[in-house]
């Protein structure tokens, strides 16, 4: 078996790859994909973020995304999935979309099939008004994902919203104001934290 980073030889396991399912980076990338865990205050709410966007997370993230590896999908929750299956047991999880535009592209929902082995129960009903991407995007443009959300789907006791970057934290927002009236309790994470700093 080979990492699908660098393509080396996996000539070694931890003890978990063993038991469980095996890991798909060498334990050299594996290290390199450090979790460093964040809790950001946006105000009404506090996202809980995993990663810097920087280095091998950023490197993996845009193959996955951009050049469309969707072999890379697991690779990324490999040392999230038992405390995120255990912090938020009893929550629905509910991605945050992508545009159409992108979703075409990829051929595959990148996030969805990242949290495919997660086993929190997925919602659906959450879209854009209007299809927007933040690529290249200066923080006044940014600041209209906060109103570019509308929710449809059903209410539940508790949400899980999850993205895979958070920059400015507009989207995050967006998505939490419309579907905060129908959940008793949500809670917010991204995946990464990208810390940038965007001028008027």
């Amino acid at each position: 078996m080979k990492c699908l980073y660098c393509d080396k030889t996996i000539e070694s396991f931890t003890l978990r790859s063993l038991l469980l399912k095996k890991d798909e980076l060498c334990p050299d990338c594996r290290k390199k994909l450090k979790v460093t865990r964040k809790r950001i205050d946006l105000g009404e709410f506090q996202v809980e973020t995993f990663f810097d966007y920087e280095g091998l997370f950023r490197d993996l993230l845009l193959q996955y995304k951009e050049c469309h590896d969707e072999a890379l999908k697991d690779v990324f929750l490999y040392d999230l999935k038992e405390y995120l299956q255990l912090r938020y047991h009893g929550y629905h999880l509910l991605c945050i979309p992508s545009s159409f535009k992108k979703r075409e592209e990829r051929g595959f929902n990148h996030l969805k099939a990242m949290f495919q082995t997660v086993q929190l129960v997925p919602l659906e009903g959450l879209k854009m008004k209007r299809e927007i991407t933040q690529e290249g995007k200066d923080l006044v443009q940014r600041r209209l994902m906060e109103s570019n959300y509308i929710y449809n789907g059903p209410n539940v006791d508790k949400i899980l919203l999850a993205d895979d970057i958070m920059t400015t934290g507009s989207t995050l927002k967006g998505a939490f104001s419309c579907v905060k009236s129908h959940a008793r309790k949500v809670k917010v994470i991204s995946l990464a934290y990208k810390n940038i700093t965007l001028h008027l």
